[in-house]
């Protein structure tokens, strides 16, 4: 396995980490624009606020899953060490 596949790798692992919280984030900036819309409200604590609590539940509710995912990551990388240094 080259260097190359070894950096693809580690950035397909990085998106499927941060994919769930980008997608947390994005819904959430959706919902607080259709109601400051509705409103009328433009107030960049009303989103701003709700964007960064939902961020930070959404992490402490998947960091189980993404420390099992890098963990696995990572005793792939160190199990196969020796074809990256040829």
């Amino acid at each position: 396995m080259s260097v190359v596949e070894l950096g693809q790798r580690t950035l397909m692992e990085v998106f499927r980490l941060g994919g769930p919280i980008l997608a947390v984030a994005i819904v959430i900036s959706l919902l607080v624009n259709v109601i400051q819309v509705l409103t009328s409200l433009q107030d960049t604590t009303i989103s701003t606020v709700p964007r960064l609590v939902g961020t930070g539940i959404g992490v402490v509710v998947l960091m189980p899953w993404m420390w099992r995912q890098l963990a696995q990551f990572t005793v792939q990388i160190f199990s196969g060490i020796g074809n990256y240094t040829r």
